[in-house]
């Protein structure tokens, strides 16, 4: 099998409505450390910002019958926690909207939150 042309993400375009807010939402309620472009998750990609020239153009959600169920709102990016449960009380504690923690085939737990533009994304325990 001939290597790939392309190798791992790099990074991740992340819209904003308002970019100076949005490296404060960031840093304050994930803990993510802003490096002046991009925030470093310390390995894989890194989360680039770019301001959405329309608002309404800002979201990464979009509707799917593939995932669970019938429309479902479908999020872009999903974070790896090694401590799920710590990471959801800390969401929760910090005023973020998240859903409940759900387990998944006996496997793996997720919960999805919300940023402030909006956009819908997930968390996953990793394989237990």
């Amino acid at each position: 099998m001939e290597k790939p042309i392309v190798g791992q993400i790099d990074c991740v375009y992340l819209p904003a409505k308002d970019r100076e807010a949005t490296i404060k939402w960031y840093q304050e309620k994930l803990g993510l450390r802003w490096t002046g472009f991009s925030f470093d998750l310390g390995g894989g990609p890194e989360i680039m910002l770019v301001t959405a020239k329309h608002e309404e153009e800002a979201s990464l959600i979009y509707k799917t019958d593939d995932w669970e169920g019938e429309d479902y709102d479908m999020h872009l990016l999903t974070f790896k926690s090694d401590d799920i449960e710590r990471t959801y009380e800390h969401l929760k504690a910090q005023g973020v909207s998240v859903s409940e923690i759900k387990l998944y085939d006996g496997n793996r737990k997720n919960f999805r939150f919300y940023d402030l533009n909006g956009n819908r994304l997930d968390v996953w325990s990793g394989w237990l």
